[in-house]
């Protein structure tokens, strides 16, 4: 499995690269889904880098911060843009506001914000450049090609990823807090997109035995990104509320909607969580 795992993480690698630097003039163009696209190709890079090291080839500290200076820029425009869409889909669903005109004006400038973010991270030559340096980093050096022998073996890998996982949840659990609480299930969410895209990476390495492990992982992302995005659009709407021209009422109705889904949403992980957790690769995938 060893010499079969370091070279699906190779092909893995190299696609992601090839991705992302396809969306760059897409996203110079102010797309939106180029924009989700190329941050969804660095978040499986990012994901393999940290979840196999010592088995792929390790950014330079360099360019490694480049990698991050990226996916922060790319997810500020996909926030902006994400949270826009969800305000707009609000608003469309009420006919009764007060001042409708203002949240619109809202949205709008958070859209504008988005493709301007978007813009200039896909004219700029130090996105290129940050493509550039990590596919020299870890498909051209001289030595990226000739692996060293694993240290320890896929699913133990992934085993590490997945106990991670489980404390970000036991933290969520035994918390009466809501900011740890959220900030813990925010955690999560970044543990299970990890362990999802590094068992995505090496998947035929254990045949159908992976997507035990990757389909439970889908649930979960989803409804955590869910539980996620409302409490981001909680807070946005907070600020709003002392915008001059916004009706206190409808930022309350808003925020109410707000906090409805994502309540809604900790109710369906929790039942998920119970009925098709995401098990132990050790147990699931080492047979």
């Amino acid at each position: 499995m060893g010499s079969k795992g370091r070279t699906l993480l190779a092909a893995y690698i190299a696609f992601q690269l090839t991705e992302l630097e396809g969306q760059l003039p897409l996203i110079g163009a102010a797309d939106p889904e180029a924009v989700h696209n190329a941050r969804l190709a660095i978040r499986r890079l990012r994901s393999v880098l940290n979840c196999y090291r010592g088995l792929v080839p390790e950014l330079p500290r360099p360019a490694r911060e480049e990698v991050k200076w990226l996916a922060t820029s790319l997810g500020e425009s996909r926030d902006a843009y994400v949270l826009a869409q969800r305000i707009r889909l609000s608003l469309d669903t009420k006919d009764s506001w007060n001042a409708p005109e203002s949240l619109r004006l809202a949205v709008e400038e958070l859209e504008s914000s988005s493709s301007r973010l978007a813009t200039a991270l896909g004219v700029r030559k130090r996105s290129k450049r940050t493509v550039r340096a990590a596919r020299a980093a870890l498909l051209e050096a001289p030595d990226a090609k000739e692996y060293k022998p694993p240290t320890a073996d896929l699913a133990e890998r992934l085993q590490v990823q997945w106990e991670r996982l489980q404390h970000s949840l036991a933290e969520e659990a035994g918390s009466g807090d809501p900011d740890v609480r959220n900030a813990a299930l925010h955690q999560a969410r970044k543990d299970v997109k990890c362990l999802r895209y590094s068992a995505e990476s090496v998947a035929d390495a254990f045949s159908h035995h992976a997507a035990g492990v990757i389909q439970p992982a889908i649930g979960l992302q989803r409804l955590l990104g869910e539980q996620h995005d409302a409490v981001v659009a909680g807070d946005w709407i907070r600020e709003l509320a002392n915008t001059p021209g916004v009706d206190a009422e409808d930022a309350q109705r808003l925020e109410a909607m707000e906090s409805r889904r994502r309540l809604n949403a900790e109710e369906e992980f929790r039942m998920a969580m119970a009925e098709y957790p995401v098990p132990a690769p050790r147990r699931a995938l080492i047979f």
